[in-house]
Order: C-alpha cells, then sequence, then structure tokens
C-alpha cells in the first residue's frame, strides 16, 4: 500500500525541515540539482519518486558543504581538483555525521543507490592510471573512514589494479597520506593534502627516472674480453651480478630504496624477481608468469612489459626487461600527474544529479513552491496605539469566545453499569433492566487548535472600503481584524495562534507578524506593516503549512484572507487541496471578490471590509466550540 501522500511527507515540506535542521538555505524548484555554497537546489522530483531517502542524503551532502566546505580555497584545474574534492568529500560528511548522526544512514542510502545505479564503478588495471588512483582514494575513504561499507569491494578491486600499475613506493606513501587525510580539519588542510599528494608522485617519478638513467649508463659501459665492464677491476661474472641483483642490497638502486615510513622496500626501484639465469621469467602482481618458451633467450619489452610489475626490475645481462619496467613506472606516474578531462574519474556525485534532474525533467511536480524564510515585519512604535484602537472589541470578543469554549467544555456525567456513585434521578431504570445507574463525570476535550490566520498585503490593498463615511483602507481593516483575533484567541487554553502577512515578489512572499507561541502584544508594532507588491499567495500557503506542521496541537488550521486572484491559480489550488488532504482546515475570506470560493471549499465573501472582524470571529467561534464539543 503506497504511503498517504500528505503536505507533511511533500518534497518542499521535508526539503524546508533538512534545511532549518541543518541551517542550510534549500531551495525547490525547476530540474536543475546544484548547490552555489549558500543554497542547496533540489529539482521538481514527482510525488512518486521511489528514491525518496537517496533526495534526503543529496540534500545531507550538500547541506555538509555548506556548512564545513571554505569554497575561497584554490584547486588547480585537473587532478588537483579531483583529488581534493575526493578528500574534502570525505572530511565534510564525516563533520555531518559526527554533528548529526542521523545523516550516516541517508548518507549510507546514497552510495548504495549510486552503485547499484552505476555511477560508482569497478576500477580496473585498464583505466587510465589517474583513475585508477582516484578510485583508490574514493573508496579507501567512503568506506574506511566514512564507514560505507557497501563500496568495501570496490576498495578491493581499485587496491589489485592500484599495486599491479604502480610503483610500491607510491602505493605505500599514497596509503600513509590518506590516513594523515582521516583528520583533516579544514578545506584548506585537505587541499593541503592533495599538494603533498601530488609532491609525493612528483618524487616517486624523479626516482624511477633516476634508476632507468643509472640502468641506461650501467648497460652502456664498455665490456672487457672477460665480460667485466673495463675498469671494473672485479671481473664478476653476469651471473654474480645477478645474485647479487636478488640479494636485494648491493647494486646502486640501493640507495634510492632508502626511504621513510616503509618505502625502501620499492619506492626508487623494485628487488629483481630474476633467478640469475638467462631463461628466468619476470612475475606479475597477479602470480602470473611471463611465458618465454625453453630457448633461453630474453623475452622482448612487448611479451614482458604488459605483465611485468611497474618498479621491479629482471636481470638480463644487464639490461632489457628490468629496465624496461623502470621506465614504465615513470611513464605510468607521468601519465597521473598530466591527466586531464576524461582520463580522471569525476565526481560520481554529479551522476546523482543528472538522475534527479531527468526525473523532474520527465515526471516532475511544477505546482511544487520553495518554502521561504519570512522575512520578519519591522516593528512599528506606534503598535501599543493600535492595540488601543482595538482594544474594546478584541475584550468584548474574548469573553465571548471564552465563555462558549468553557462552556463546552464543561463537565458533564454519563450513567454507567458499574461505579461509585448512584444517579438517584435514574433508579427507576433498574425496574425495566436497565442496569446504567451509576454516574461517571466526563471531560469534553479541549480545543487543543493551532491557527495561522494569512493576511493578503498586495498593494490593491491600499484601496478605501465601500462603507460610507469611512476613511479606512482595506489594510488597516486588515490589520485591525487579525489583531483583535490574535488577542482574543491568545488566552484561550488549547489554541495556538500566529499571523502572517503575504505580498511583495515571489522570492520575498511571506513577513511574519506573529509566529506560533509568541506573544501577540509583544508583537502588536509588526501589525502596521505597508501593503505591497503581488499576490504569492502559494508561497504563503506553503509557509504557513510548514509552520503548522511544526505545532504539537492536533487540529490544524489556515484562515486566508485576501481581495483577489493569486499570482499563479494552479499551484495555489494544488497545495489547497493537499492541505486539505492532510487534515488542515482551510478557509478562505474574499474582501470584495469571489475569486476564494474557486479556490476554497469553505469560504466566505464580504462586500464591504469593515465585516472582516465579525466575520473572524464567528467563524472561529463555530470553528472552537466545535472541536471541544
Amino acid at each position: 500500500m503506497s504511503k498517504r501522500k500528505t503536505i507533511y511527507n511533500a518534497l518542499p515540506i521535508v526539503a524546508a525541515a533538512y534545511g532549518e535542521k541543518f541551517g542550510v538555505k534549500v531551495s525547490v524548484g525547476g530540474d536543475t540539482a546544484y548547490t552555489d555554497g549558500k543554497t542547496i537546489v533540489v529539482p521538481n522530483i514527482p510525488e512518486d519518486y521511489p528514491n525518496k531517502d537517496v533526495v534526503w542524503g543529496y540534500l545531507a551532502h550538500e547541506a555538509a558543504h555548506v556548512r564545513f566546505t571554505d569554497f575561497s580555497v584554490n584547486r588547480r584545474p585537473g587532478l588537483h581538483a579531483d583529488l581534493s574534492n575526493i578528500l574534502e568529500d570525505c572530511r565534510i560528511e564525516r563533520a555531518m555525521i559526527n554533528t548529526y548522526p542521523g545523516t550516516a544512514q541517508t548518507l549510507n542510502e546514497v552510495a548504495s543507490y549510486m552503485a547499484q545505479a552505476g555511477h560508482y564503478q569497478h576500477v580496473t588495471r585498464e583505466e587510465h592510471p589517474a583513475s585508477i588512483l582516484e578510485g583508490f582514494c574514493l573508496y579507501w575513504l567512503q568506506s574506511q573512514a566514512v564507514g560505507q561499507s557497501c563500496l568495501q569491494s570496490y576498495l578491493d578491486s581499485a587496491k589489485v589494479a592500484l599495486e599491479q600499475t604502480f610503483p610500491k613506493g607510491v602505493v605505500v606513501r599514497l596509503n600513509a597520506l590518506l590516513r594523515k587525510a582521516v583528520d583533516a580539519g579544514s578545506t584548506a588542510e585537505a587541499v593541503a593534502l592533495t599538494e603533498e599528494i601530488m609532491k609525493m608522485l612528483e618524487e616517486e617519478k624523479e626516482k624511477e627516472e633516476e634508476k632507468q638513467q643509472g640502468d641506461q649508463n650501467q648497460s652502456q659501459q664498455p665490456q672487457g674480453d672477460d665480460g667485466s665492464s673495463d675498469g671494473s677491476g672485479g671481473g664478476d661474472s653476469q651471473g654474480q651480478k645477478d645474485q647479487k641483483n636478488q640479494s636485494g642490497g648491493q647494486d646502486d638502486s640501493q640507495q634510492n630504496a632508502d626511504q621513510s615510513q616503509g618505502d625502501q622496500d620499492g619506492a626508487g626501484g623494485q628487488k629483481g624477481n630474476s633467478s640469475g639465469q638467462d631463461d628466468s621469467k619476470g612475475q606479475s602482481s597477479n602470480g602470473k608468469g611471463s611465458d618465454t618458451g625453453e630457448t633461453g633467450e630474453q623475452p622482448s619489452s612487448a611479451q614482458s612489459g604488459d605483465d611485468q610489475q611497474p618498479g621491479s626490475t629482471q636481470s638480463s645481462n644487464g639490461d632489457g626487461a628490468g629496465d624496461d619496467a623502470t621506465k614504465k613506472a615513470a611513464e605510468v606516474i607521468r601519465q597521473v600527474l598530466e591527466a586531464s578531462g576524461d582520463d580522471l574519474l569525476g565526481d560520481a556525485h554529479d551522476s546523482l544529479k543528472a538522475d534527479l534532474e531527468r526525473s523532474a525533467e520527465q515526471t516532475g511536480n511544477t505546482n511544487y513552491r520553495t518554502v521561504r524564510n519570512a522575512q520578519e515585519a519591522p516593528k512599528h512604535p506606534q503598535g501599543r496605539q493600535l492595540v488601543d484602537s482595538v482594544k474594546s472589541t478584541t475584550a468584548k470578543i474574548r469573553s465571548q469566545l471564552y465563555g462558549l469554549v468553557q462552556a463546552s467544555q464543561r463537565t458533564g456525567n454519563r450513567n454507567r453499569r458499574a461505579g461509585k456513585r448512584l444517579d438517584t434521578r435514574n433508579l427507576h431504570r433498574v425496574v425495566a433492566g436497565d442496569t446504567r445507574v451509576f454516574r461517571s463525570p466526563v471531560e469534553k476535550q479541549k480545543p487543543n487548535t493551532a491557527v495561522h490566520v494569512l493576511v493578503d498585503m498586495s498593494s490593491s490593498m491600499k484601496a478605501r472600503v465601500n462603507s460610507r463615511g469611512s476613511s479606512k483602507s482595506r489594510e488597516q481593516v486588515a490589520r485591525e481584524a487579525s489583531l483583535a483575533l490574535a488577542l482574543a484567541l491568545e488566552p484561550i487554553p488549547g489554541v495556538n495562534p500566529a499571523v502572517t502577512y503575504f505580498c511583495d515578489n515571489p522570492q520575498r512572499p511571506v513577513f511574519s507578524v506573529v509566529k506560533h507561541g509568541e506573544n501577540v502584544l509583544n508583537q502588536s508594532g509588526r501589525f502596521l506593516f505597508g501593503s505591497c507588491g503581488t499576490t504569492p499567495m502559494a508561497e504563503a500557503i506553503w509557509y504557513a503549512a510548514f509552520e503548522l506542521s511544526k505545532t504539537r496541537e492536533d487540529r490544524k488550521m489556515m484562515i486566508v484572507v485576501t481581495d483577489g486572484q493569486p499570482n499563479e491559480v494552479a499551484p495555489t489550488q494544488a497545495v489547497i487541496d493537499l492541505c486539505h488532504r492532510s487534515d488542515i482546515e482551510m478557509v478562505g475570506i474574499g474582501i470584495e471578490t469571489s475569486a476564494v470560493s474557486g479556490l476554497f471549499d469553505k469560504n466566505i465573501v464580504i462586500d464591504d471590509a469593515t465585516e472582516l472582524q465579525r466575520t473572524l470571529f464567528k467563524l472561529m467561534e463555530r470553528s472552537l466550540t466545535t472541536n471541544a464539543a
């Protein structure tokens, strides 16, 4: 059974809740997903999108960037930017999980989805060396540091490809640097570690080139009649040289192999794998030998190069396969340092964004609107004077409403078959076999209602009212009526009022006058906010619905006061219908307009703005007493 579609699980409301929780701005709309460093944009994905957890994970990831990434830190295009992003993604997700532990699950959902959708792919030796190195960094950090265990198999294959492709010095030092990245505390530190990785690659390339040059110099020395190098004085046979290579420490490459952090096993040049015999076979990292036949001839570089682990050396009369392996190791690192464009792994999150954008473009809900943050209406110093002007009316109506609510909540009695007190007036029932003669008190429920009043303050509200002799404008009548209502409702137990003005434009649609839980009298100066702009009713209702969703009262009620058509009819109707299906009681009050009758099932049209106050009180009288009965 599908989950009921309500305002509470609608994309704009949930996105707004995430934004409020994480302290970031979230915008919903269009078919583009991106973050500009300040605002996260979520496209209009459809209501029935099957991977909503992925959307929330995307929000959490982008919110982590907004919260924790310093976008001013410079990153060079190419490999530097890619590696920096990999290290930074790990850092900000760890910071997000530490701050909001619940985000671990949603971030894991994103990783699992991206793996299943093919946005994460297993790294193989056939790929560009830069992609292999980046893939290993990505999967190591995300699985080991962030804790996304679904990527462990991706790390396993990336590790094999890395060890098959790079000299051991690169592998050892890269692992050490990634462990340092786990503790990076800022974007600057993550980028600094990227610089260390780049520097390490440069150093390892230079070592391989120096080793290659040394091998070439040795092979070019003139040979004596006995096969020894002229001037060597040693007369060692080739087999003895090979034996020295096997012993791992007698040739010139030993100096290059002396490194910190255990790099001496292969940073400057791998130990020889040859047996000292002419028919030795180079071993690849996966354990398969290069088949050279039984002729005793040395394999050519074309035959042995692909299967030889870079950085390892082979003895072949002082040159040949060992030299080729060294050349290949240096070339691999050079390719990484010069990589660009399609050579690089890229950001898998870009593919996720493309999925969301494609879904929004094909079947997105174009009626969704961003839940905007309300601007606080400025406090006018004459707020107390406005309170005085409605004081007598407020006191009268407050007493009336309070009395009605109290009467509806008055304790009554109900007869039951068991109890401690007899109802002597109903003892005659026993004769007829009715044993319900025990009296039991029954207390009716309190109103327990959150009421949000939305007041249209568009430019048309400046118009004068129709009443003869009246000098008031519609906006004056509306602010007096909404203030009087809020003051009357506030002291009633179980009633939680709020008042919001809507006007201006869709980017600044709502101005908070009184929020739920605020003291009305203290906010009286905000009621004097002046009318301006257009009628962004859809955005206003989304905002009020979000505010109501956060209240504890069981019953929700929204009253919309307007004197005209909304900016956009279809999105307004859509959000009204969604609120209605979500058990939010929706009431439209039209001032000299019947437009509300086409939007709200429950609507009231008044021909004179002066009727607004009386209409509001009658509406609340019915609603509160009905709820309490």
